[in-house]
């Protein structure tokens, strides 16, 4: 009977070794993060360069997210620690490969185009130009530009004058954009800019009674302060 019992425990004790080791190497071939060390912490980092635009299921289904532990001192305040924080957020910018991710990098979708952040006071105005009016092609996404007026009206009251300056553009619709960039005649582009409701008004009112020409800028570039504008009289005037 003693020897039963003693059967019945070894037995009993191999099974749970064997479970306990199975339990190890799956969780171990599953990827999943692990405790981190004393002084460490978990958190998600880019296995792969991550282009704009993508979605945070997306990223985690291609393998462009994995989990490692850093020194505690080291972690981003905004630092996502966990593959469920991607949910329902898209890259607005890419993600060089080994960088921490943040909140910054994934925003809660706000479009139906996805992630589109508009500045803090601005709103999203879409404005469509011609090719060359609208920097033929050139403009994208994150860059600045300048914006022309130009009236139309008799002779004596036509007029281009610089209205605005270093103006963001947040998104550009460029499904009809002419194969070669540059090309005049190409089809238009839809530009989404970021303005004030004041200067909203004024390119409303522009698009839809005159005209606009916008010209590319370098990031930042600091204004070039006011300008005389140019009507029929000073249009050949030597400079």
């Amino acid at each position: 009977m003693a020897k039963r019992s003693n059967l019945i425990v070894v037995l009993g004790l191999a099974v749970f070794i064997v479970g306990a080791g199975a339990t190890f190497l799956i969780a171990r071939d599953s990827g999943g993060p692990s405790a981190p060390a004393a002084g460490k912490v978990n958190v998600l980092y880019a296995a792969k360069p991550i282009p704009s635009g993508t979605s945070g299921s997306a990223a985690l289904d291609n393998g462009y997210v994995k989990t490692k532990a850093i020194d505690a001192a080291a972690r981003p305040a905004t630092a996502l620690t966990d593959p469920s924080q991607l949910a329902g957020r898209t890259a607005t910018l890419g993600v060089p490969e080994g960088q921490v991710l943040t909140l910054e990098q994934f925003q809660v979708a706000q479009t139906r185009i996805g992630t589109l952040k508009i500045p803090e006071g601005k709103v999203a105005l879409a404005v469509q130009l011609a090719n060359v009016p609208g920097v033929a092609g050139f403009a994208g996404a994150g860059d600045r530009i300048d914006i022309y007026g130009l009236i139309q009206e008799p002779t004596e009251k036509q007029q281009a004058k610089l209205i605005m300056q270093n103006v963001e553009i947040l998104n550009v619709n460029g499904t009809t954009l002419a194969g070669g960039q540059g090309q005049p005649g190409g089809a238009g582009l839809v530009y989404l800019l970021a303005v004030d409701a004041v200067a909203g008004e004024q390119l409303v009112y522009l698009t839809s009674f005159q005209q606009l020409y916008f010209a590319l800028v370098v990031k930042d570039q600091a204004p070039v302060g006011g300008t005389p504008g140019v009507n029929n009289a000073q249009a050949l005037k030597t400079l």
